[in-house]
């Protein structure tokens, strides 16, 4: 794992992973899923962004964050009726405009390799084997949640 404070291109830092219980969690802005399989993780290549990353998103008015996880995960690989459970909350200190936010990021164990589908805010997916190489495409960010979680 890298030391953080972890920066990626665009100036995004990776402060924290912090583990707390999921229950005294304040309304978060968003949620991130780590979705492993065979010791993979899942990456979509994320169309605005033009780079690996995990799938997840913002939160809608009225909805959890776990509710957030489940919707974005569908929507942007078409995973459904999977079990998610609570991770860790990431704090970012993000740029434009400059904020600290924090975001839950949820795991889940794929025993099968899923049927994938393209979202309008994906261009493709890949699995990333945390250790190996995070390449220059990869959000740094996310490559290291990903290895954080992934082994727990």
């Amino acid at each position: 794992m890298a030391e953080l404070p972890l920066r990626d291109r665009a100036g995004t830092v990776l402060l924290a992973v912090r583990r707390v219980a999921e229950s005294g969690l304040p309304p978060l802005p968003a949620a991130l899923v780590v979705a492993v399989h065979a010791g993979a993780v899942l990456m979509m290549y994320d169309r605005r962004r033009g780079q690996w990353e995990l799938p997840g998103g913002m939160r809608e008015p009225g909805e959890t964050c776990r509710e957030a996880a489940v919707r974005e995960l569908a929507e942007e690989t078409g995973i459904r009726g999977v079990a998610l459970t609570f991770a860790v909350v990431a704090e970012f200190a993000l740029t434009e405009p400059a904020r600290r936010e924090f975001l839950a990021v949820y795991r889940t164990e794929l025993t099968t390799a899923p049927r994938l589908t393209l979202s309008d805010e994906g261009l493709g997916f890949r699995w990333w084997t945390p250790g190996e190489p995070v390449d220059a495409d990869m959000s740094p960010l996310d490559a290291e949640l990903a290895a954080r979680v992934a082994m727990t």
